[in-house]
């Protein structure tokens, strides 16, 4: 489905024409597509500008940086079992990358995935969050996906907040963090839920 020999920066010709357009809070606009295998260069990137905090939050430990093994892993996807959109930001220099929302498909329970969503720290309390888990609920709809699971730090309270504002709800307490687990056909039926489509589109993900 996609090159995995792209040059770094390279959009797959597939990743690009599903992408669309974003309006979040305060006018700023944020370009929506699959990840392609020339994004490497762009999470290793995104990785360096969140802060220790976030990047705890997100890998549940401290992270100074992706191998290379980890970044063929976060780039070079099937698109069956394992699905991801990254957020660019089209009206900064380079276009870097400020998001990313993947799933992973569990083996054992096809109907079922893992999922995690990354928001760089400048990009954070701006709606980028609810747009990416919007995308990421459509796209799961899509490939047949009833349930999405995530393993969220209990101190990690703006994504807690945001899953169960889709009716997720905890399944499991590990140590230190929370086992959520999203129905994915009730929420993606939840208000502005649809706007994410995954064509062309322009939507406001302002309110709330």
């Amino acid at each position: 489905m996609q090159n995995t020999t792209l040059k770094a920066g390279e959009t797959d010709p597939w990743a690009r024409s599903l992408a669309f357009q974003g309006v979040l809070r305060h006018g700023r606009r944020v370009r929506i597509r699959p990840i392609s295998s020339g994004d490497k260069s762009r999470i290793a990137t995104a990785l360096l500008n969140m802060s220790a905090r976030s990047r705890y939050l997100r890998f549940h430990e401290y992270r100074t940086g992706l191998t290379d093994a980890e970044l063929r892993y976060l780039t070079e996807l099937d698109y069956r079992r394992h699905v991801a959109w990254g957020a660019l930001a089209p009206d900064e220099p380079g276009r870097p990358g400020v998001g990313v929302a993947r799933f992973i498909r569990d083996p054992e329970r096809p109907d079922a995935a893992e999922f995690a969503i990354t928001v760089v720290d400048d990009w954070q309390g701006v709606g980028l969050g609810k747009l990416l888990l919007q995308t990421l609920l459509v796209s799961a709809a899509e490939y047949g996906i009833e349930r999405l699971v995530a393993h969220v730090l209990e101190e990690n309270t703006p994504a807690l907040r945001l899953f169960r504002h889709v009716g997720a709800r905890t399944v499991a307490q590990e140590d230190g963090s929370l086992v959520l687990e999203v129905p994915v056909s009730s929420a993606i039926r939840r208000p502005r839920a649809s706007e994410a489509r995954l064509s062309r589109v322009v939507v406001d993900a302002s309110a709330g």
